[in-house]
């Protein structure tokens, strides 16, 4: 599907790419995509598991993933938009498995290889990545994951009898009052930029593979009072990413 961007600057009302000081980057220059010194037009999916799939774990399958990869580019598919993995334990309700980051801090490294993997595969066929850090929502864990982590109690899952939709986004509109769960995530950002593909050789934060970082999945305050906390935690968070990564786009993740 064909999308556009919200991109994030760290003055408010403006938008930003990065410094045009290498033009293999994805950049924006006055509001037109550019790479190469042309403007850059693409055609995008959601791929959210391609980084399990690049494990060699359990749910790791490099074959399916080399074939869909090859697919997508004769098809004209060259940017995917890609979760850089599940928090918290296995087995929960309607959750993302397997997850990378197991507690705050702890991570599963074939996932971390996997997604190496994948991007590594991705540079070979022209290919550029949409990465996201977070997710409002139950599936990968998220705000919900951070609050239980944190002690706010069992995670009120709406595909669960009887929570609701209504439980669930009142629990999860509590991460951005929790300051222990934002200090987390924010970890959570500088391990993931701070890392380098064991598959090229490349940094994360150098890598012309990846196009944007994604705040989150669909972020949000779920509640009008929550809504200076979210847009004050937005811009920080946007701010971490460029002061660590001066050379990639950010976005929120809305669309």
């Amino acid at each position: 599907m064909l999308t556009t961007f919200l991109l994030l600057a760290l003055i408010p009302g403006h938008i930003t790419g990065q410094p045009a000081h290498s033009d293999k980057y994805v950049t924006v220059q006055h509001s037109t995509f550019m790479k190469n010194g042309q403007p850059y037009y693409f055609i995008r999916t959601n791929y959210w598991y391609g980084g399990i799939l690049g494990s060699s774990g359990k749910y790791g399958n490099r074959e399916r993933l080399i074939r869909e990869l090859d697919h997508l580019k004769q098809i004209g598919v060259n940017n995917l938009r890609i979760l850089v993995g599940a928090e918290g334990p296995d087995g929960e309700p309607f959750r993302v498995t397997p997850a990378l980051q197991l507690v705050p801090g702890v991570y599963k490294e074939e996932l971390l290889d996997g997604l190496d993997f994948l991007l590594a595969k991705m540079k070979k066929r022209g290919q550029v990545a949409v990465l996201y850090l977070n997710n409002s929502w139950d599936w990968s864990g998220g705000y919900a994951q951070y609050l239980n982590w944190n002690g706010y109690g069992p995670i009120p899952y709406p595909s669960v009898k009887p929570h609701t939709w209504q439980e669930f986004m009142s629990y999860a509109g509590r991460f951005h009052h929790c300051e222990n769960c934002l200090r987390q995530f924010k970890e959570h950002i500088k391990f993931i930029l701070g890392r380098t593909n064991r598959y090229t050789g490349m940094k994360y934060t150098e890598d012309p593979v990846i196009m944007t970082w994604e705040i989150g999945n669909e972020p949000r305050a779920f509640s009008r009072e929550s809504i200076p906390a979210f847009e004050k935690w937005t811009r920080e968070v946007a701010a971490l990413i460029k002061e660590t990564d001066p050379n990639h786009l950010v976005t929120t993740g809305n669309f």
